[in-house]
């Protein structure tokens, strides 16, 4: 296990279970549109940026992980953050869950319920990143979580969220543990990363056996004329 890897997990996703959804430069890379707005080099440089420029169109935005360089050109930082990145070794028990698979079928539900409760970016195409779950009440989708970044030993747990009318009844708790399991089962470690401000979904992470393993900067990016 080679946790240097969660310090540029775009990258190393990119360049192994992700392969497939990967557009590459000469030594920049980048997910295909509808998938999630992620781009990635191995190490954050000028000579980097420029190869991805290539990979993106002129107006589109981007995500990176890890520190930018200065005096860039052909960029626009629209926003930086540094996001708190949380590991699992020991996880915690919970209570059994009616879910259901989701698959390209459930896509205009599961974006119609992200719309309702931001969990963090999830597009047309994002399911093609992992195995998604889902809980049902009254023939709607309520409940979700999934997996997204793919990396050697690593798999990220995303798109954990909840319909307002059926929050405190357990499923986010239940639904991160599920996919957290699935992830063992394959003999990885899950991680994800949580919204700064997001206290209530940090205390839960961390119930569930979750711990800080780092903050990590992510910054948005703008590819200028």
């Amino acid at each position: 296990m080679n946790l240097t890897y969660l310090e540029n997990p775009g990258w190393y996703a990119l360049n192994s279970h992700h392969s497939h959804l990967a557009i590459k430069g000469k030594i920049a890379a980048r997910y295909q549109p509808g998938t999630v707005i992620g781009a990635a080099m191995l190490e954050n440089n000028i000579i980097g940026f420029r190869d991805l420029e290539d990979l993106v169109e002129v107006d589109e935005t981007m995500v990176v992980f890890g520190s930018i360089p200065t005096e860039m050109t052909g960029w626009e930082i629209m926003e930086t953050i540094k996001l708190p990145q949380m590991i699992c070794q020991d996880l915690e028990p919970a209570p059994h869950l009616d879910v259901i698979d989701l698959s390209s079928e459930n896509v205009p539900e599961m974006l119609d319920l992200v719309a309702k409760t931001p969990p963090g970016p999830f597009l047309k195409r994002t399911i093609e990143m992992g195995r998604y779950y889902g809980v049902k009440q009254d023939d709607k989708l309520v409940a979700m979580a999934g997996e997204r970044l793919h990396l050697e030993g690593f798999c990220e747990i995303s798109a954990v969220c909840t319909h307002p009318d059926y929050r405190g009844r357990g499923y986010a708790g239940a639904l991160t543990t599920l996919v957290a399991e699935r992830i063992f089962e394959r003999n990885e470690v899950p991680f994800l990363h949580v919204a700064p401000t997001n206290h209530v979904a940090k205390r839960l992470y961390s119930r569930l056996g979750f711990s800080l393993r780092s903050e990590i900067q992510l910054t948005i990016l703008k590819r200028l004329a």
